[in-house]
């Protein structure tokens, strides 16, 4: 009998690479200033520490077009942590491929939250889907890209929590590829 596709950690490495790889989303997809920090012993759902500029509360100054641009910006961003802590955890950590049942767990939650946060049509979520999930694809199967983040949850497991300064420094050498 199959096992049902799920999202949730099966131990505390799993775990570590999930924020790792949500972690690095942030800095490669230019999110690093919207980033405060990350805590292993947080639970799932607060692992991210964010500043208060990643979390709209709606500015009466901006323009509804600059409002919305910016959710569809976080939401992107959302998108991208979430993409790549599964990629993390599979590619990296377990060295195996993601299941047709996973991938359709993930897309089907981006969908959700991309029609609840954005009112995203599902096309228009399917090219943003197709696009990170391409680029995040290509970067969890580079053999550098691995090493890097082999190094960043070897030293995460060990403090256990990183400042967005600490996590830049770890992910500094993904400049180098």
């Amino acid at each position: 009998m199959a096992k049902e596709a799920t999202l949730k950690y099966t131990d505390e490495r799993d775990r570590c690479y999930g924020l790792t790889g949500m972690a690095m989303s942030m800095v490669v997809m230019n999110g690093e200033e919207l980033l405060a920090a990350i805590d292993m012993d947080s639970p799932a759902d607060e692992m991210m520490k964010f500043t208060p500029q990643y979390y709209f509360a709606g500015n009466p100054r901006l323009s509804a077009r600059v409002a919305w641009n910016q959710i569809v910006e976080h939401y992107q961003l959302t998108m991208g942590m979430l993409v790549a802590n599964v990629l993390s955890r599979y590619y990296v950590h377990r060295r195996e491929e993601i299941t047709p049942e996973l991938l359709k767990l993930v897309h089907q939650y981006i969908v959700d939250e991309g029609t609840e946060t954005c009112q995203l049509d599902e096309d228009e979520i399917n090219t943003l889907f197709n696009k990170h999930f391409s680029y995040m694809q290509r970067l969890f199967r580079h053999q550098g890209v691995q090493a890097v983040v082999n190094d960043f949850a070897r030293q995460l497991i060990k403090r256990r929590q990183m400042s967005v300064n600490e996590i830049l420094e770890g992910f500094q050498a993904l400049n180098m590829l």
